[in-house]
């Protein structure tokens, strides 16, 4: 009679337990613009976050990760990066690739996942979840002729309209280097950005696009979407801190230049 007591009481109890959405906490950084004299300050970013936090779940970095496609550049970054006691995932910028420099989307993304390990894609896009999210990885970066325009090729818009509908029972974080946002400097705006639009009004599930390639600060909410564009990380002064709860988007660029994050 005592142990159907107990267990009448538990059944109650975790009956009237609030159930809370899952939280997810990471750091995204972007435009790093690695090369072989700068990479210290690199390796004083991942000093900094293993010693400041303890409860991120990852760390993205969202492309122009080195300054030129050169691969002994990209074995350094990620050298570094694989020091950081959180996952990292990684997303190639318009610096990143340049097929007659021998570093395409399949090279580098197979030296990411060689190098960071098999719960890393090989694949220029590629998907991941942490607790109650979705997030999708977008390239969008031309290989063969580099230049500052992002371009959605057709196929990569077919992928994330599969993926959207694969998931269109969870919320979706959308990660790229090139924003959805317009910009005043011409040549850095997105190709045939129409296309990609018309994806997105399919599906209702996006609750963010979190990109850089802008060398700017810069958040807007359109179409229920929050559009989360990062500054350069600038010789290891800006990141951003991101945290997702029950849909809703929290972000704060940390500047080291005075150790004081900037509440946005």
């Amino acid at each position: 009679m005592q142990r159907l007591l107990v267990l009448c009481l538990t059944v109650i109890i975790g009956f009237f337990t609030p159930v809370y959405a899952h939280e997810v906490k990471f750091i995204q950084v972007t435009d790093v613009h690695l090369t072989q004299n700068n990479s210290q300050y690199l390796k004083d970013f991942v000093t900094d976050v293993n010693t400041k936090y303890s409860d991120i779940d990852f760390v993205v970095f969202t492309g122009d990760n080195i300054d030129k496609p050169r691969e002994e550049d990209l074995s350094l970054f990620l050298e570094i990066i694989k020091d950081l006691k959180f996952k990292s995932y990684v997303l190639a910028g318009n610096h990143d690739l340049a097929k007659n420099q021998n570093l395409t989307h399949d090279k580098y993304m197979k030296l990411v996942r060689k190098k960071l390990g098999t719960y890393h894609s090989s694949k220029s896009n590629y998907v991941f979840k942490k607790g109650d999210i979705v997030f999708i990885t977008m390239n969008g970066v031309k290989e063969i002729i580099p230049g500052p325009n992002g371009y959605y090729k057709e196929k990569e818009l077919i992928w994330l309209d599969k993926m959207l509908t694969k998931y269109s029972d969870k919320k979706v974080v959308i990660l790229q280097h090139f924003p959805v946002l317009d910009t005043p400097i011409r040549n850095h705006s997105l190709y045939k950005k129409e296309q990609y639009l018309e994806v997105l009004k399919k599906h209702n599930n996006v609750i963010a696009i979190i990109s850089g390639h802008y060398h700017h600060n810069r958040e807007e909410f359109c179409d229920n979407i929050y559009h989360v564009v990062t500054k350069n990380f600038t010789n290891n002064r800006y990141y951003k801190l991101i945290e997702i709860e029950d849909g809703f988007v929290y972000t704060r660029l940390i500047d080291n230049k005075d150790n004081m994050p900037e509440v946005l």
